[in-house]
């Protein structure tokens, strides 16, 4: 698995966001929005030949690329470049949770979501960029009439980095549940539960 990842940032030039793909610390590639449509340009590498990716890999930052950029409504004119007008920063769960949440393949009784493979790649990506810890994960098999849990996939990640300084705690959590995920089946009834850890160390089920 490759370190190419996405981060999010606003373009003073285009005056919206885009996305800057990144590997080992360099600038590789850039997603952006063009009138509704999403598109996503790779540069060459230092010595001129193209860039190679894993399908998976790729897979897994488009995901994000499209959490991030695809349908994000725009600020409130009243809102714009108006520091100080008292509205709450978001916290980085309610912002995870404004991207995943509808994509959730089922709820629980208690709203905790079950979210496709295909999802739950991107839900790890993007947790990296909002400085979440992914501290739990559970597989389950969803039924027409029930949820049933899947043996050997369920980890405490949390505890397995409890101690650890958060920066340490946040890579080692997060760097385990995607080797994990890679190891859990793909077929489409399979569906993962979360459990991530902000830098308070509040625990929030998604």
């Amino acid at each position: 698995m490759s370190d190419l990842h996405a981060r999010e940032r606003q373009d003073p030039e285009w005056g919206r966001p885009v996305a800057d793909l990144i590997e080992d610390d360099e600038v590789v590639g850039l997603a952006y929005e063009d009138e509704g449509d999403l598109f996503v340009e790779f540069y060459p590498d230092t010595d001129g030949e193209s860039r190679l990716y894993d399908v998976a890999d790729l897979q897994r930052v488009l995901d994000t690329v499209v959490s991030m950029l695809g349908g994000a409504p725009e600020p409130g004119p009243e809102m714009a470049d108006e520091p100080g007008t008292g509205q709450p920063e978001e916290h980085p769960v309610d912002t995870l949770a404004a991207q995943f949440d509808r994509r959730a393949a089922r709820r629980g009784p208690e709203d905790e979501g079950f979210y496709p493979y295909d999802v739950a790649t991107g839900i790890i990506a993007r947790c990296n960029d909002l400085g979440l810890a992914v501290v739990s994960m559970e597989g389950f098999t969803l039924h027409p009439d029930r949820i049933d849990p899947v043996g050997g996939c369920s980890a405490d990640l949390g505890n397995a980095f409890r101690g650890e300084p958060w920066p340490t705690f946040l890579a080692g959590c997060n760097l385990q549940a995607v080797t994990l995920l890679e190891r859990w089946p793909r077929r489409p009834s399979f569906a993962i539960a979360f459990e991530v850890q902000d830098a308070e160390g509040e625990v929030f089920v998604l």
